[in-house]
């Protein structure tokens, strides 16, 4: 029963069942993360965290893994917590988003919402700053000043303040609330009466 158990495993993510003989130094990256995937899926599990899965792995695997991953999530009904710092993995495998900086929650919002209309400093130069295949599509990047405040000691009020180049004297008092700005999408910004106004739209 096991050993058939091992076996369905293995096939559900695209391994075969004589796959379970080999060591672990005969398996390529791609395969060490499918069987990672099978391990985490013997337990039948409802909830599934994907802690950075692509990282180390070449672009065209990383596209099986992917796909391996939205497919499993479909058929098996899984709901998934995906740690991943690639915007356009995030964007194709996500319904909702969380932007975080040093730990706190920058941003909330439906994946479509988030992209179409980023609203937080810190999420709009993430944005810019991502690549895009049509130069036609490029905006216009954000410079953030200054490096990223250590984790250990984070600057007072807003954590991003040191970097926003919308940053007043009152973001270093302030911690700021996370917000409802529209329906179902939240920002943590004290000046959200700039928010409207200083949003860039990704085509």
């Amino acid at each position: 029963a096991r050993d058939k158990r091992i076996a369905e495993l293995l096939e559900t993510v695209g391994l075969r069942p004589e796959h379970a003989s080999r060591f672990p130094h005969e398996f390529s990256g791609g395969q060490r993360q499918r069987i990672g995937v099978a391990r985490a899926l013997a337990v039948e599990p409802e909830f599934i965290v994907a802690d950075e899965p692509l990282s180390a792995l070449d672009v065209s695997i990383q596209s099986q893994v992917i796909n391996l991953l939205a497919d499993l999530r479909e058929r098996l009904g899984l709901t998934m917590l995906f740690i991943s710092h690639d915007l356009d993995v995030v964007e194709y495998l996500c319904d909702r988003v969380v932007v975080l900086y040093l730990g706190k929650v920058m941003e909330v919002a439906t994946t479509e919402e988030l992209f179409a209309n980023p609203l937080h400093p810190y999420t709009q130069a993430l944005l810019a700053a991502s690549p895009k295949p049509d130069p036609e599509m490029a905006t216009e990047r954000i410079a953030l000043k200054g490096d990223i405040p250590s984790p250990i000691s984070p600057p007072s009020g807003c954590v991003f303040r040191t970097r926003c180049p919308h940053a007043i004297e009152a973001c270093a008092q302030t911690v700021p609330p996370l917000e409802e700005i529209s329906a179902g999408h939240y920002s943590a910004c004290i000046r959200k009466e700039l928010l409207p106004h200083i949003a860039v739209a990704r085509p």
